[in-house]
C-alpha cells in the first residue's frame, strides 16, 4: 500500500502486537532445519521443506501432525519427547530479522505499548532474547501461555488482559492466514505485512512504514 493510501490512523491506539515468524525474523531455513532434525531422530526422511508454508503458520503440534501423518500418535509423543531434551539455541543462528524490525520497534515503543502473540512455543522468548528484543516487550504470548494456537484468539485475550486494554485499542500486525483468522476471530484491526492476499484493515511492505500508518511517527 502507498503511503499516500493509507487509511485514517486508529483512534485510541494504546498498542501495537507483533507476530514473530515472517514479521520479525525470516525464519523459514531455521524452521526447516529444526523439523528436518526433528524428522531424521524419528528415523523419517528431511522432507520439512516441502511443507514449508504450513511450518511457517502452524504451531509446533500441528506442523507435527502434518509431517508425521494423521494417525502417527505415537511418533507425536517421541518428537516431542526428543524436543524437550534438545537445544535449539543452534537453530537461532539461521534467524535473520526483518528489514527495518529493530528500528521499527524502539521506535513503537516509545510512542505506545508493544506485545508479541506468536505460534512458536518455547523458543519465542530465547529467540527474542537472541536478538536482544525480548525486553522491548511488554508481554509475549504463545500457545503454551494462553492455552491456544492462533488462529484461536486466546493470545490476544492474554495480551489485551495483560495490557489493561481493549481490541479497539491494539492493532496486529502479521502475515499469514492464522493471523488473519486471530483478528478475525477477536474483532482486531489486522496490518498485514507482505501479503497482500489476507483481507486486512491496512497493507505493508515495509516495516519502516508501520509508524506512520499508525499516526505514531
Amino acid at each position: 500500500m502507498n503511503p499516500a493510501q493509507f487509511p485514517q490512523p486508529p483512534a485510541g491506539l494504546q498498542a501495537v502486537v507483533f507476530d514473530l515468524d515472517g514479521v520479525i525474523f525470516d525464519s523459514l531455513p531455521a524452521n526447516i532445519a529444526f523439523y528436518n532434525h526433528i524428522l531424521e531422530h524419528l528415523g523419517r526422511e528431511p522432507v520439512a521443506e516441502q511443507y514449508a508454508e504450513i511450518i511457517h503458520r502452524e504451531a509446533m503440534e500441528g506442523s507435527l501432525r502434518v509431517l508425521l501423518g494423521p494417525d502417527a500418535d505415537r511418533e507425536m509423543e517421541r518428537a516431542f519427547a526428543y524436543w524437550r531434551t534438545m537445544d535449539s539455541r543452534p537453530f537461532f543462528k539461521l534467524l535473520r530479522l526483518c528489514p527495518h524490525a529493530r528500528e521499527t520497534i524502539e521506535h513503537l515503543r516509545t510512542r505506545c505499548r508493544v506485545a508479541v502473540a506468536t505460534n512458536r512455543t518455547a523458543t519465542a522468548d530465547d529467540s527474542l532474547a537472541h536478538f536482544g528484543l525480548l525486553e522491548m516487550f511488554d508481554t509475549v504470548a504463545t500457545p503454551l501461555t494462553s492455552g491456544a494456537a492462533k488462529p484461536d484468539p486466546a493470545m490476544m485475550h492474554q495480551v489485551l488482559d495483560e495490557l489493561g486494554l481493549s481490541v479497539d485499542q491494539v492493532v496486529y500486525v502479521g502475515d499469514s492466514t492464522t493471523d488473519e483468522g486471530l483478528c478475525q476471530a477477536c474483532g482486531a484491526r489486522l496490518v498485514a505485512y507482505d501479503n497482500t492476499s489476507l483481507e486486512a484493515w491496512a497493507h505493508i511492505d515495509d516495516l519502516s512504514l508501520l509508524p506512520r500508518l499508525l499516526g505514531l511517527d
